[in-house]
């Protein structure tokens, strides 16, 4: 019987390492992050696992032998790759995943804008501190309600002219898929110029000397009013008013005045208004005569005299004619006429005068002693307001009846003589007649020349 013995040989053939495929790779928009790399389809051992952060140029071993790789808060954009090895063949290297991490957008700071009159100029915006890229600029004309996008992705912008309030600002993203991030708002605030407007007089510009109040408005301004000027040299030196209201009054003016308002709108120029010249008329004289005393149911003429149309007042008071300057006057008492004259530029002066009327009875003291010593103190025999009565009568008699002084309208003007010599000291009578009707006063007198 033939054995026949086989041998059957067992060999084992190792493969070439192969470095396998990496997953996992993330982006992530801030350094709060965490994850894992896993390598798959790899032939081998994993001996070890590299990281990169710049970029692939050089890579560190970090020791970790296992099929996956861990991150936790990575600061920077960081790549990994595993790498493995089959035996005695070479080291083969996976493929490599990348975890990106990109910092918060930051919209930054934009410098420029301002308060600006009638328009802003030409300029350009620039952003500072961005963190990202500028996607675009925006900017709104209604206070931010809607916003109007530009087409410019870089960190500064030019602008032309700005006459309106606008507000502009860009968005700014780190990263392709990271939320975006606004700047700070530049804000051109236009303010119109200022614009001083116009003066006109409510009433007329020629006004009488010295007249009431007349009121000067100012129209269509732009602004506020700071303050009033005036001059009355015609312009070559001013004085200031305190009044910062959009309109002024202004009386009593004695001559032409011209007027100016200072306009100034918010922070732009200030603006003077033409001037408003408010002319004022000459005074006029008029006067209404001397005061004079008459005898009740006397006339008299008003010597009133001024240039223009007369009108005397009161007009129920014994006047014959109120419109012209010397009118007969026959009050019944005493009255205070008024003469107002109007001018050509329909200004009105006036003046009074007194007529003073005394009654037809006669009231007054009869003096019953006098000294006509030539000392200059009652040398004369006084009868008061014998004056006012032209018709009278006055006749002094001795003790024995003869006739030693008589005269018709006395005057206060006898000194105690008879034919031009001194009469003795001693008592007279005298009989008195006053006014048309005769009325009589009958009494005594003392002629005391050495007392």
């Amino acid at each position: 019987m033939l054995f026949v013995f086989l041998c059957i040989a067992t060999l084992k053939i190792s493969a070439q390492s192969i470095g396998g495929i990496t997953s996992g790779a993330q982006t992530y928009c801030d350094t709060l992050n965490s994850g894992f790399i896993s390598v798959t389809g790899y032939v081998g051992n994993i001996i070890d696992w590299q990281y990169s952060t710049n970029g692939g140029a050089s890579w560190t071993n970090n020791g970790n032998v296992f099929n996956n790789q861990s991150y936790f808060n990575l600061k920077q954009n960081t790549c990994y790759r595993a790498i493995v090895k089959n035996g005695a063949f070479p080291s083969d290297t996976s493929s490599i995943s990348c975890i990106n991490v990109y910092p918060p957008s930051a919209g930054g700071t934009i410098n420029g804008g301002g308060f600006f009159c009638g328009g802003s100029g030409a300029g350009t915006l620039t952003i500072n501190g961005t963190v990202g890229n500028v996607l675009k600029w925006q900017n709104s004309t209604n206070a931010g309600s809607t916003w109007n996008d530009i087409i410019n992705t870089t960190t500064s912008l030019v602008y032309t002219n700005i006459t309106q309030n606008t507000l502009y600002r860009a968005i700014v993203r780190s990263g392709g898929s990271c939320p975006s991030d606004t700047s700070s708002i530049a804000s051109f605030s236009v303010n119109p110029q200022t614009v001083a407007g116009t003066l006109s007089a409510i009433n007329s510009t020629t006004i009488c000397y010295a007249s009431v109040t007349n009121t000067i408005n100012l129209n269509g301004n732009i602004g506020n009013v700071l303050y009033w000027i005036s001059s009355t040299n015609s312009g070559l030196s001013w004085n200031n008013i305190s009044n910062n209201t959009s309109s002024i009054n202004v009386s009593g003016l004695v001559q032409s005045t011209l007027f100016k308002a200072i306009v100034q709108n918010l922070n732009c120029l200030i603006d003077t208004t033409n001037g408003l010249n408010i002319t004022v008329t000459p005074a006029f004289t008029v006067s209404a005569g001397t005061d004079t005393t008459i005898m009740q149911g006397q006339s008299t003429q008003l010597n009133g005299s001024g240039l223009g149309t007369p009108m005397w007042l009161p007009l129920s008071s014994g006047l014959n004619n109120n419109t012209i300057l010397n009118p007969t006057a026959t009050p019944s008492a005493s009255t205070n006429y008024i003469l107002t004259i109007t001018d050509v530029n329909s200004c009105v002066n006036s003046d009074t005068v007194l007529v003073t009327v005394i009654p037809i009875v006669f009231d007054g003291i009869i003096t019953s002693v006098f000294t006509p010593n030539g000392d200059g103190i009652n040398d004369s025999w006084y009868i008061e307001n014998i004056d006012y009565y032209q018709e009278n009568e006055v006749t002094v008699f001795n003790i024995y009846g003869n006739i030693v002084y008589q005269k018709k309208g006395y005057k206060n003007d006898w000194q105690g003589t008879y034919n031009n010599a001194p009469l003795p000291d001693g008592t007279y009578f005298y009989v008195i007649k006053i006014g048309a009707q005769a009325t009589l006063y009958k009494g005594s007198l003392d002629i005391l020349r050495n007392n």
